[in-house]
This record gives structure tokens, C-alpha cells and sequence, in this order.
């Protein structure tokens, strides 16, 4: 390969994971500078889901314009201050600061400026390493039967959309969460054979523990009791409640059962939320759907007592209690009303019933658009739902996955029924929200209770 060539490899970046770590963010929020600012992405296609890719120097250019313009970074708070300085500038100190390094540190006893940038699993070990692989520190878990490093570095980082629009989970990442320039390391402990879980620690630059979280607690339903067995499904960190600073927002599965358990941690590791669901969540994101200028948090799953896809919305705070539930055998036994703004149960068709699958979740968030609703996705069955901000639906999508199936179960007998827009009509109109005690088939109107279900499911108009 000539030189050329090579260069405009080394210039190009052919995922959102590389346009990710390449701007020291989460995926998600790179989409967002996309849509908002005009980062500079590419696709083969033109469609939004097509595979993408993005040059290094445009980038770059795209950022010194946004520096030269004096324009805030998306997110808020300005660009950060060295980027506003020109690079040959920057190179001086930098060259400057090796040069000190290497007259008065290079005699002397082992001090490093490296900072964590990545990690080994060691047996049951997690052995943190600066970018040049040097070793900065150990933190044995104790836990002998550690998933692999592989399994790792599939949950590393960022949030990242893997196989039929699943989202890979954080088990394990490095971020600077009290603002004090050195990253802190969050390591969720995955086991593979369901022992030790549970457990998120947080370690300091030399894999020193500052703080842990132990997920889920005992829970009894109508004399069956649920033990304190939990695994981390994943995390994430996000001014989700937009005060100014990260949160971790942690979600929890009981194993092997329903109860699930979503936490929202500040930089020390203390609750500033906790929410219970009766089936899994399983995908979250945080933005302003209303366009009021505050952001909700919005949890994606199943509800298991009425076998449906859901969504729970919280505004700032409201993230505390659990889901309404009719049944005895869900209700929380000791919990106070939920603290959702809405909860959302989403239709159950004749297409995910013949293909058993329980409750067709809503395992995706595809979008949330900054004052102009949100879109979910059931990649069971592969529908997306369209929501304004008022969150009745618009547009019920079904992809041609959707379609295959249900030809392929027409014709086993499965199914009967015709594909057209009657059917998708029938989707939208199931679609039911709480309010008031009961679900009903329109939005929860400004000012309503929306907590603990307190008669039977029913669709009321």
C-alpha cells in the first residue's frame, strides 16, 4: 500500500464507535451533534440507519469553526479551552512539558502522568493501563469466573447499537465523573456462570475502590419472595436530570425473574433515584420531549403482568417508586407510587403472539427529537412507533421484517390477518397510558395521577 493510500486510511473513521471515541464521547451524543450542529457524517445510503463514516480532518475543521465562531459546544458549557487555542501553540507546551519530564523526572523514583485509557482481565482481576499500556493498577474482584475481556470490550465505553438494533450496555468505563481531570474507572462485575454479579464498583486512576453499589434487595409478592440475586444489565453516565453534573443511571435484572431495579447514582455513588419495574427495562435516554426547555428520562422494556412492550418518562426527580400494576402477584408491596409522568403499554400483535415472543418489547429508543417526541422500536418484530411531544402516537412503521414474517405465518395457518393501513390503525388505537387509576387510550392529561394502578386494566376512553 503506497503512502497515500495509507494516509487516507489512518484519516477516515468507519463506525460511530470510531467517531465516538475519536471525540471522547458517547455514541448518542454524537447523533445528537449530527442532527443539531452539523457534525460532519457520511452514509453509503441515504438512509438514517445506513452504515457511517466521517473524516478526521473534517471533523477537526468542523471543531476549529465552532471554536472560531466562539459557538458553545453542544452540551452547553463552551468549547473546551484548549481547543480554542491554535494547535502550534498547543505543541509548544506539549513539547515543553516532555522536555521537563525528561531533565528532572528522569532519575528520579517512578512519578507517571499517565492517566487510565484502558484495561486487561486477568483472572479475576481488572489490571487498568494508560494508552501506552503501562500498568497503573489492579482491583481484584474476587470473583474467579469473570466473563472474558472480549465480553468486555463488546460493553466498553459507550452505549453501542450491536445486531438488530440492540444496545450493548457499558460493563466497564473510564470517565472523569468528579470533574478533578483524572478519570475515575466504573467496573461492573459480569460472571459467567451468574455468580458474584451484581455489583458496580467505582476505582480511582490506580484501581483503588472509592465507592460500590450492590443492585436489587428481597422482595416478597402475595408469600413468593424474589432473593437478593441481580445482574447488572448495564450503565451509563449522563447529566440525566440536566442539573449540571453526571449521573450514573444503573439497571438491574432479577435472576431469573421479573423484578427489575433502575438507579440513578451522583459522582459519589449516592442515590438521587430508584425506580421498579415488573419486567425488564432495557434501553434509556435522556432529552427534552415537549420542547420546554427541561429534559424527561424515558426507560424502554416489557411489563410481564400484562405481557406488553412499555415506556416509563420521568421529569427531573420523579424517578422513585414502581410501575402500576394490577395483578397482587406484581404490585409492590411496600413502594410508594410510581413517580412516572407516563407509562406507555404497547400492543401485543397477532404476529409477535405467533412467534412467542413475551410481551414484544420495546427494546430500543431510536430517537428522542428535542421538542418534538420520540420514536421506539420493538426488534422482536422490528415496529417502530412514532410519538409527538404530547406522546400520542403519529405513525405505527412496520419494517419489511415485520412483513416476512407475517407472510411466512400466513402461510403456516398462524395468522390472518391482512397487512394495510387498518392494520396499523388497530396497533396505534391499542396503545394505552395510565392515568387515574387505569389505562386509557389517550395521553395523561396535563395534571393527572400517574402512579399506582389501583383498579383493572382496562381501555377506557
Amino acid at each position: 500500500m503506497n503512502m497515500a493510500s495509507n494516509g487516507k486510511k489512518e484519516n477516515i473513521l468507519t463506525s460511530w464507535k470510531e467517531i465516538a471515541a475519536y471525540l471522547d464521547r458517547d455514541v448518542r451524543t454524537c447523533v445528537r451533534w449530527e442532527q443539531r450542529y452539523g457534525l460532519p457524517i457520511h452514509r453509503l445510503e441515504r438512509d438514517s440507519k445506513a452504515k457511517v463514516f466521517a473524516y478526521k480532518d473534517q471533523i477537526d475543521e468542523w471543531l476549529a469553526e465552532r471554536s472560531a465562531a466562539g459557538t458553545s459546544r453542544p452540551g452547553g458549557k463552551g468549547l473546551a479551552s484548549f481547543l480554542l487555542r491554535p494547535f502550534p501553540i498547543v505543541f509548544a507546551l506539549a513539547g515543553l512539558a516532555a522536555a521537563a519530564y525528561f531533565l528532572f523526572f528522569r532519575g528520579a523514583s517512578p512519578i507517571s502522568p499517565s492517566i487510565p485509557a484502558d484495561f486487561h482481565i486477568r483472572g479475576s482481576e481488572l489490571v487498568i493501563v494508560d494508552q501506552a499500556g503501562r500498568e497503573l493498577g489492579t482491583f481484584d474482584t474476587k470473583v474467579p469466573n469473570l466473563v472474558s475481556e472480549a465480553e468486555y470490550r463488546d460493553h466498553f465505553r459507550v452505549l453501542e447499537q450491536g445486531p438488530d438494533y440492540m444496545i450493548a450496555w457499558p460493563y466497564i468505563k473510564i470517565i472523569d465523573l468528579d470533574g478533578d481531570s483524572r478519570p475515575e474507572v466504573l467496573f461492573s462485575v459480569q460472571a459467567k456462570f451468574d455468580v458474584g454479579e451484581g455489583t458496580l464498583i467505582c476505582l480511582d486512576d490506580h484501581g483503588r475502590e472509592l465507592w460500590r453499589f450492590a443492585a436489587g434487595r428481597e422482595l416478597i409478592f402475595e408469600g413468593q419472595t424474589y432473593r437478593k440475586e441481580y445482574r447488572i444489565y448495564g450503565f451509563n453516565v449522563e447529566d440525566y436530570d440536566d442539573d449540571g453534573a453526571p449521573e450514573v443511571l444503573v439497571i438491574s435484572h432479577h435472576k431469573p425473574d421479573w423484578p427489575c431495579q433502575t438507579v440513578l447514582l451522583d459522582a459519589a455513588g449516592r442515590r438521587e433515584g430508584e425506580y421498579w419495574n415488573a419486567g425488564y427495562f432495557m434501553d434509556a435516554r435522556a432529552g427534552d420531549l415537549e420542547g420546554d426547555g427541561d429534559k424527561e428520562l424515558v426507560l424502554s422494556g416489557v411489563n410481564n403482568e400484562y405481557n406488553r412492550g412499555c415506556v416509563a418518562i420521568f421529569e427531573a426527580g420523579g424517578l422513585r417508586g414502581g410501575s402500576p400494576q394490577d395483578q397482587k402477584a406484581y404490585r409492590w408491596p411496600d413502594l410508594a407510587a410510581g413517580g412516572q409522568s407516563a407509562y406507555i403499554l404497547f400492543p401485543m400483535s397477532d404476529v409477535a403472539a405467533a412467534m412467542h415472543l413475551r410481551g414484544d418489547p420495546i427494546n430500543h429508543i431510536e430517537g428522542i427529537y428535542e421538542g418534538d417526541g420520540l420514536t421506539v422500536y420493538a426488534t422482536g418484530t422490528q415496529t417502530y412507533y412514532d410519538l409527538d411531544r404530547a406522546l400520542n402516537c403519529q405513525k405505527v412503521t412496520l419494517s419489511n421484517t415485520f412483513r416476512n414474517h407475517h407472510d411466512d405465518l400466513t402461510l403456516q395457518g398462524k395468522v390472518s390477518s391482512v397487512l394495510g393501513e387498518d392494520y396499523k390503525a388497530r396497533l396505534k388505537d391499542s396503545i394505552l397510558y395510565y392515568e387515574n387509576g387505569a389505562f386509557v387510550t389517550r395521553p395523561p392529561a396535563p395534571g393527572a395521577e400517574i402512579g399506582r394502578l389501583d383498579t383493572k386494566l382496562e381501555k377506557k376512553k
